[in-house]
């Protein structure tokens, strides 16, 4: 599992091309019906929306340490 976390953190649109290359596939059986333009829609949107994923998925999360702050100066008497 960390070998796939880190191959997918490396190229995180790799499962979404995959799935991408699936649709003509899809079309060419006939099982959908769309046309060019709409498989070209749907390949961009399903990179996108897969590679997102994946990176939120396997961004490391990093919690932010507390900054302590000095005292604010006062401002002197003259």
């Amino acid at each position: 599992m960390r070998n796939l976390k880190a191959v997918l953190q490396r190229e995180p649109a790799a499962l979404g091309s995959v799935i991408a290359s699936i649709l003509p596939v899809l079309v060419l059986l006939g099982v959908l019906r769309i046309d060019e333009a709409g498989i070209a829609a749907v390949v961009v949107a399903v990179n996108t929306l897969v590679g997102f994923g994946i990176r939120v998925a396997v961004s490391p999360v990093s919690v932010p340490s507390p900054t302590v702050s000095a005292p604010a100066a006062e401002p002197s008497a003259a």
